[in-house]
């Protein structure tokens, strides 16, 4: 009876539809912008670097205020220039919704991944764009 039960739960169990599994994914920014946000729009969140890799935040004449959560990255750097950074995204999903918001109407902000890269550079000052980056094709 044992056996029986045991290989009616194996069965089960491998009928069960499968649950993607949630990745973390790498992200490279660049702006010129005096400030920029990047805001998910799905069920993906902002997490801390995984062992063995770090996050990284470089501008040429120095950060006012960087501020991240689970939804949200908001950087103000002291004037306009040159800023890049890396962000981890955990993800089921392989596309990535998000608004991408920068301060100067001449600057740009610029989110890559491994397969895709997104760039804002209307000429608005205080513009938001909604953008899907591709994480990884399967």
């Amino acid at each position: 009876m044992n056996r029986f039960l045991f290989a009616s739960l194996l069965t089960a169990a491998a009928f069960q539809p499968a649950i993607a599994a949630e990745q973390i994914y790498e992200l490279e920014v660049q702006t010129d912008s005096n400030w920029t946000s990047i805001e998910i729009r799905d069920d993906a969140t902002f997490v801390n670097a995984p062992p063995g890799q770090s996050m990284n935040v470089t501008a040429k004449d120095g950060i006012k205020s960087y501020t991240i959560s689970p939804k949200k990255v908001h950087l103000r750097s002291r004037t306009r220039g040159d800023v890049t950074m890396n962000l981890f995204v955990k993800s089921q999903n392989n596309v990535l919704g998000m608004n991408i918001c920068k301060g100067s109407p001449s600057s740009y902000t610029f989110i890559k991944s491994q397969e895709a890269k997104q760039k804002n550079d209307v000429k608005e000052k205080d513009y938001c764009e909604t953008a899907a980056l591709v994480l990884q094709l399967f």
